[in-house]
């Protein structure tokens, strides 16, 4: 069965929410007393949309949607409780964690039927400070076990908490990108440390130490059991080297596997955020690498924020869902629902433009992705 998602966040779950209590002659108003209650910055898109825009929204996700992805809301340290340590008397503090952000749009998905995606719990973005603050001074064994320790309790805090998710990115983005240090050098800012397998080297791989990855996907299999499927989820999926680094680390993944009778990585999420230089045939090359890893393989994040023409940008739209169509791919998530809630928004990076109308090309992405669409076709009453 394929799905055709989105990425979600907790003030779009909330706004929907608000229509539908006070329907659309207090809509606006409603809808900038909350968001001026939660900070939002006056120039944000989300004071945008109006009566129209929202019944538009609710539509769309009524008719194409099957699943949803959390932006940030089950990211850690996004939403933890900051004056909260990480351990009292030596256990995980769970009240550390804050999850009513998460719960609204799990709650929203389990009401209207909706798949969930759990992303994304290790990233080197996100180490929380008060767990640094906590391996302070202590031994390098003391650092990686309660490392460890905390990131079980997290994971057994998402599982319970969120059960029915149909799959779990358990770690983002851990392999060095060549063009993105390329970039940083050019801008005269820091660059990151990586081995000799391309990891890089942040504070999960520091206290962890090297291969940490296998820990914490054994981890994640016990938590998460055999029926959820444990994703790796990274970028610039056509970099020649970072597919070197890629190959040997699924090997290495692999190999254990094999030695210990266990199953710890069933798929590769392609976030596939393109940027405008890609071609049909590239694209074919990269689906031809990806599928060939022995892995699921799932686009996670799709957008394309084209920085050459608006011909070659909706070029690139019809390039990859040709492309994409001749592989046996089932999950297909766009990274934002239209392009004014897009992160890229001032690229109109999506299938769903400003006006929250679909552009002429998204009848493609979701004839062959959407299941619910597809049944809503197969139902129709002539």
């Amino acid at each position: 069965m394929s799905k055709f998602g989105s990425s979600i966040t907790y003030k779009i779950v909330d706004l929907i929410s608000i229509f539908n209590k006070y329907g659309q002659e207090y809509f606006e108003t409603k809808r900038n007393e909350y968001l001026e209650s939660q900070n939002e910055p006056k120039d944000s898109n989300l004071y945008k949309i109006n009566v129209e825009k929202i019944k538009k929204l609710i539509e769309f996700i009524k008719n194409n949607i099957d699943s949803l992805t959390c932006e940030n809301e089950m990211k850690m340290e996004c939403y933890f409780n900051k004056n909260e340590p990480a351990f009292v008397n030596g256990e995980v503090n769970r009240k550390l964690f804050n999850f009513s952000y998460a719960d609204k749009i799990y709650n929203f998905a389990q009401k209207n039927n909706l798949d969930m995606r759990m992303h994304t719990i290790v990233w080197y973005r996100h180490f929380p400070k008060q767990l640094l603050d906590y391996l302070d001074g202590k031994s390098y064994e003391e650092k990686r076990n309660l490392t460890l320790k905390f990131i079980r309790v997290y994971m057994e805090e998402l599982h319970s908490r969120y059960p029915n998710c149909y799959c779990v990115d358990v770690i983002n983005e851990m392999v060095a990108d060549p063009d993105e240090l390329n970039y940083l050098k050019e801008e005269g800012e820091s660059l990151y440390e990586f081995d000799q397998d391309g990891i890089r080297i942040d504070n999960w791989y520091r206290f962890l130490g090297k291969n940490y990855y296998i820990e914490i996907y054994k981890i994640a299999r016990e938590v998460f059991g055999d029926n959820t499927k444990l994703f790796y989820n990274d970028n610039n999926e056509g970099n020649k080297e970072k597919q070197r680094y890629y190959i040997n680390i699924i090997q290495t993944i692999k190999r254990y596997e094999l030695e210990n009778g266990l199953k710890l990585l069933d798929g590769f999420g392609m976030q596939m955020h393109l940027w405008g230089g890609e071609t049909a045939e590239q694209l074919k090359e990269i689906f031809d690498f990806y599928t060939r890893l022995g892995l699921e393989i799932q686009v996670t994040e799709f957008d394309v924020s084209c920085h050459d023409t608006v011909d070659h940008q909706e070029q690139l739209f019809y390039d990859f869902i040709n492309v994409i169509s001749n592989y046996d791919i089932k999950v297909f998530t766009m990274w934002g629902l239209n392009d004014e809630l897009s992160w890229l928004s001032e690229f109109e990076p999506l299938i769903v433009d400003k006006n929250y109308d679909n552009k002429k090309f998204a009848e493609n992405y979701l004839t062959h992705f959407s299941n619910k669409l597809k049944s809503n076709k197969k139902n129709l009453k002539l």
